[in-house]
Parts: structure tokens; sequence; C-alpha cells
């Protein structure tokens, strides 16, 4: 969250202004652990601050300018549940035990079964529970990230192909007609 307070003070927003700007309870306490004390917020909490400020995520983290990667509306709504679906999904083709993968991220079983059902864990949960699997952060975000569109392709075209041989001339058949109509 490097880049916060930066933000706060360009909008000449206190600290108090943006905890009533943002709501979910955020209180002055949270908003200055996350400017000075390099405390993140959970995803959902992350994005509505990207919302609020009109910015990537990836800039309120300090990865990247905002003249040279513009927020971007994204297409459909953000919807970070299928976040807990992916990982899941992910875990489970790769045959890890939910414990494993629990212990290696260093979270409780139940707690990453949360996740697994929608539950949005703090930014640094998600990413050592996507390194314990060893997915990238496209796959799980896949679904609201606009540039892991070909990784979302990639995975859809593997599972066409895995269709038997008349079932996956129908799915592209279908596909090839949702196209035309775009």
């Amino acid at each position: 969250m490097t880049n916060l307070e930066a933000l706060r003070n360009g909008k000449g927003w206190s600290r108090m202004q943006l905890c009533k700007i943002i709501g979910r309870g955020v209180t002055v306490r949270m908003i200055f652990s996350y400017e000075r004390e390099g405390v993140n917020p959970d995803i959902d909490l992350l994005i509505a601050f990207a919302d609020v400020f009109n910015v990537s995520v990836d800039f309120l983290l300090g990865r990247s300018n905002p003249d040279t990667q513009p927020y971007d509306e994204l297409a459909e709504p953000l919807n970070i549940s299928r976040f807990g679906e992916r990982i899941q999904q992910f875990r489970i083709n790769h045959n890890l035990e939910k414990k494993d993968i629990a212990e290696a991220a260093g979270i409780t079983c139940t707690y990453l079964g949360a996740i697994e059902n929608g539950r949005s864990p703090k930014l640094e949960t998600a990413i050592r529970i996507l390194n314990a699997l060893g997915a990238s952060a496209d796959y799980a975000f896949m679904d609201v990230l606009t540039a892991s569109a070909p990784i979302k392709s990639a995975l859809l075209q593997d599972r066409v192909f895995s269709l038997p041989v008349e079932k996956r001339a129908q799915a592209l058949n279908l596909i090839e007609a949702i196209l035309k109509t775009l």
C-alpha cells in the first residue's frame, strides 16, 4: 500500500474522511497501519481503495505508474469469490491435500476451506496460498483480471479438447456461433 497515503493526501482527505468514504468498518487506525506499518488489507478492501482513487491495485501496491497503466473498468463485475473456487479447482486438479496446502501457507485447514467457499483472504494470505499451490495469480484471478484472457482461453481450450470427439465438435460449433454474434 505504498501509494495510499499519497493518493489520500492528493485528494486533501484526512484518514477519518477516507474511513467514511470507504465504510466497511474501516478505522483511522487501520488506514494508518496500511499507510505506515506495511499492513495490507484484505483483497475486497484493497479493491475498494483502488475504486475510490480510480487507480489499479498494482498502483496502490507500488507496482506500476498510473500514467503507464491506467485503471480500466472491468468488463464484468468484480467477483473475488471466484478466487476460492480457482484455488480449490487447482488443488483438486493437482491432487494436493487441503491440510498440506494450509500448513505450507501458514493457515488452518478450516480457514482454507472458508476461502475456497468464498471468503476473501488478506493479500498476504492469498499470496502464501498461491505459493503453496505453485499457482499463478493470473490463474486465480483470471475472472477479474483483464490481462488474464490468454490464460482463461488456454484453460477453455484444454477443456474443449478433453471432451469426446462428438462433444468437442458441438462445443466448437457453439463457440463459433457465439463469436459470430459478438
